[in-house]
């Protein structure tokens, strides 16, 4: 928002919020307004999880992590209410840049019901996956999303033939048997499932692998694998390795790295 606030949905919920004092060091206050209650903000956000603690956690598994951490305190795996808005979004990733992504996400929502309006701005929650599922694939083409017009459709009626909750069903499942599941859905692969367990399904020990996460295991880990290309192999090989080296806190630790390597790699091409 232009005022530096945060306002956007989860699920059921929305949330406004407004910082006070961003740039000091000892006077910062989070005001939060919500539909939810303050339960429901603290799930969004993980606060059941302590990060000191969980840091200490990953440190004790792996100490090359301790630069990481220490660079980027407060970085959080965010928990979602709605698991179908976090399956539908990832759908529109493949082969597709930030921008681009959050204009298709927008559209999606704007199928879904009215929620409320907040701060003059009207806000809808996430369609489900039958209002999805009847959604024209030209209507999406002209909206420029390409191929994915017809996989997001095709997706959504797979989810229907599942039953009612299928994605909430998936969480009482084992790992593997939910990532197997997902990779059961038509242009869902490796990368997308780990993504959809750890962000949707609440699997905290899923670990996708996309360039960023690559560069920084091949860095850590893999010295031998620089200039190699990211084979299925090699996705399962080291995915399951950081999964048995950081158990439950594979997917924090995972999206250490990625941040990481995100705002840096220009950096480290330079040098």
């Amino acid at each position: 928002m232009p005022s530096g606030d945060w306002l956007g949905v989860d699920g059921r919920n929305w949330f406004l919020i407004h910082f006070e004092n961003p740039d000091s060091e000892t006077s910062q206050v989070l005001r939060v307004q919500t539909n939810g209650g303050e339960a429901a903000f603290r799930s969004f956000l993980r606060l059941d999880w302590d990060a000191e603690e969980t840091g200490r956690r990953i440190l004790d598994l792996g100490s090359e992590m301790a630069p990481y951490l220490l660079n980027f305190e407060g970085l959080r795996v965010l928990r979602s209410d709605c698991p179908y808005e976090t399956f539908f979004s990832f759908l529109c990733t493949p082969n597709n840049n930030i921008i681009r992504i959050k204009q298709m996400v927008r559209h999606l929502a704007s199928y879904g019901e009215p929620l409320a309006d907040v701060a003059g701005v009207s806000l809808t929650r996430f369609p489900t996956p039958d209002v999805i599922a009847q959604i024209p694939e030209n209507e999406l083409r002209a909206k420029g999303f390409g191929y994915r017009a017809a996989t997001i459709p095709n997706a959504a009626r797979q989810l229907l033939e599942w039953g009612e909750n299928s994605l909430e069903k998936l969480k009482l499942q084992p790992f593997e048997d939910a990532r197997t599941h997902l990779m059961s859905i038509k242009g869902i692969g490796p990368k997308l499932a780990d993504c959809i367990a750890l962000f949707g399904l609440d699997f905290t020990e899923s670990v996708p692998i996309d360039t960023h996460v690559w560069q920084a295991l091949v860095r850590l880990y893999y010295p031998e694998m620089n200039g190699k290309a990211l084979t299925d192999a090699r996705y399962l090989e080291m995915s399951r390795a950081f999964r048995t080296r950081f158990g439950q806190y594979s997917g924090w630790a995972q999206q250490i790295l990625f941040y990481e390597n995100m705002v840096r790699w220009r950096d480290r091409k330079a040098v």
